[in-house]
């Protein structure tokens, strides 16, 4: 399934030979976007999609803010993936996540990987707001030996400007 996705408004960005990037600002003020995917009715509120805004070909990395709210905001339905995991990292605030019945408390600092068929939501607890990075990528696409040994020292010093 195939979704059409806007970003409004449309945060700065740069690209070089081997390099792109785009300024969002701050991660506490990421409510001031709103993604609009042809599966949902409105627009979404504080969640930004980086896949196409950055062009990933490896992962998708989503970037979130459930706004405080007396009852507490909360993604209205559970959803799960066939084959990719997914991981939250939780960059502020405090609230809940379900996952196959169990209730996780998450705060800032809290990190949370939910393999694929995991049925999943999230919410912010009463007046409290919650940020986090969602980062997804297929499962068992990262082999042990590569994960560390991927990286290589280069002889050439940094030369900054």
């Amino acid at each position: 399934m195939s979704s059409r996705t806007a970003l409004t408004p449309a945060p700065p960005q740069a690209t070089g030979a081997t390099w792109s990037a785009a300024h969002l600002g701050r991660l506490a003020q990421v409510d001031g976007y709103s993604l609009t995917l042809s599966q949902f009715p409105k627009p979404i509120r504080g969640k930004v999609f980086l896949k196409a805004l950055l062009g990933l070909t490896g992962m998708e990395v989503s970037v979130t803010k459930l706004p405080a709210r007396p009852a507490g905001a909360a993604i209205p339905f559970l959803h799960r993936h066939r084959a990719h995991e997914e991981l939250y990292v939780f960059t502020g605030g405090r609230g809940q996540m379900l996952v196959d019945g169990s209730v996780i408390d998450v705060e800032e600092g809290s990190v949370v990987r939910v393999a694929p068929g995991g049925a999943r939501t999230i919410r912010a607890l009463p007046g409290e707001e919650l940020e986090y990075l969602c980062i997804q990528a297929r499962q068992d696409s990262m082999p042990d030996a590569e994960a560390a040994d991927d990286g290589e020292p280069l002889e050439e010093k940094p030369a900054w400007p």
